[in-house]
């Protein structure tokens, strides 16, 4: 069996949609023996993967499946394993450095909340 990386694009429908199109992109990992098995296997378990619930309006909020957008052959995973790359071309390189200073602080911080030792 053979590891794949399967990016997964859903659209989040809540209520009667009257809102801003939201997408989330998921990078999930599938076994199979080749890339079309990897294929069948992610798409027939992508509605799987969220299940609808009522959000505090009362409105229903559930993913819908669009498509898989990528799928990639990855070595087996072990510590410290590839499974995404992704290639930046900023217009204004201090701006994009600071916004991933700016995630790194908060991941940090998230993690020391969560952990407080």
């Amino acid at each position: 069996m053979k590891w794949f990386a399967l990016r997964y694009i859903f659209q989040i429908i809540s209520g009667d949609g009257n809102y801003a199109s939201q997408f989330d992109e998921q990078l999930r990992l599938i076994q199979a023996k080749d890339a079309q098995e990897a294929l069948n296997k992610g798409e027939g378990q992508s509605e799987n993967f969220h299940r609808p619930f009522r959000n505090c309006k009362g409105e229903l909020v559930k993913w819908e499946f669009i498509c898989i957008a990528d799928l990639y052959e990855i070595e087996a995973p072990g510590d410290g394993s590839e499974i995404a790359s992704v290639l930046h071309e900023p217009e204004d390189m201090a701006i994009f450095l600071d916004e991933l200073k700016r995630r790194e602080a908060f991941l940090h911080q998230s993690i020391s909340i969560k952990n407080p030792n």
